[in-house]
């Protein structure tokens, strides 16, 4: 097995691996399990030391993310909302400790926050899920968060003005239950916009930003925000899906 002991299984290809995440994190989502007061346990879908293995095992990323992220280290996970309003994997830190003897050791990290609770994308840090490697530092990966922001407008607006109901199958439901999907793939539909300006890299990666005050990636450059936005309009077609549905069509089971 390529991709041993992911998550209590082994799997020969990192999209069954990650099927097998998203089968246990849906778990969690039907049993309400969300938030830090539902940290992993051995009771949970996903169990901590299971967790703790897969980060000992196969997370990558660079030291500037791990002393973000991880900062003094992890002491628990859990999901929750991201600031996108996406279920993510969320990491625990560690608590400051109280034994004050430990003051001159304290001082001499540069660690500023203790116990914060932070967002971690599976498909960025875990080589057996996806790239393994810190997306946020692959720059075409920035243009394209860029782009799913400036038009998260428009999917919201669609999500108000349909039933509450799968658009495939008619099954009621209300919530995270119901997910907007786009009918042609997303980045189907952005790189043909790409190509239809000719639009470079660079010139992309140089028109986004991501500052202090925000955790996403957005475009500065307004002619270019509202010219893919326009074209996103036009040539998007959404449909509502439920959890079932949704994931029957990404995995074209």
């Amino acid at each position: 097995m390529k991709y041993p002991n992911v998550l209590g299984k082994d799997f020969n290809t990192k999209p069954k691996a990650y099927k097998h995440l998203t089968n246990l994190r849906d778990q969690m989502i039907e049993r309400g399990q969300l938030g830090e007061s539902h940290i992993f346990t051995e009771e949970t879908p996903i169990k901590k030391s299971q967790m703790d293995q897969l980060y000992r095992d196969y997370f990558v990323a660079t030291p500037e993310y791990i002393k973000r992220k991880i900062g003094p280290g992890i002491k628990n996970w859990f999901l929750d909302r991201d600031s996108h309003g996406t279920i993510s994997l969320f990491i625990k830190q560690k608590d400051r400790p109280q034994d004050p003897n430990l003051s001159d050791f304290l001082k001499s990290v540069s660690i500023s926050h203790w116990g914060q609770c932070v967002s971690v994308s599976a498909k960025w840090v875990f080589t057996c899920f996806g790239t393994g490697v810190l997306a946020d530092e692959n720059k075409m990966y920035k243009v394209k968060e860029a782009a799913r922001k400036a038009v998260e407008d428009q999917k919201k607006e669609f999500r108000s003005s349909v039933k509450d109901e799968c658009q495939k199958c008619g099954k009621k439901a209300y919530g995270l239950e119901l997910q907007v999907d786009h009918v042609i793939n997303f980045m189907d539909i952005f790189n043909n916009f790409i190509k239809k300006y000719g639009y470079e890299d660079n010139f992309l990666i140089e028109n986004i930003n991501k500052d202090l005050y925000v955790t996403w990636w957005y475009f500065t450059n307004e002619e270019l925000k509202e010219k893919w936005r326009k074209y996103h309009k036009e040539n998007a077609t959404l449909q509502l899906l439920c959890v079932p549905c949704h994931k029957d069509k990404t995995y074209k089971k």
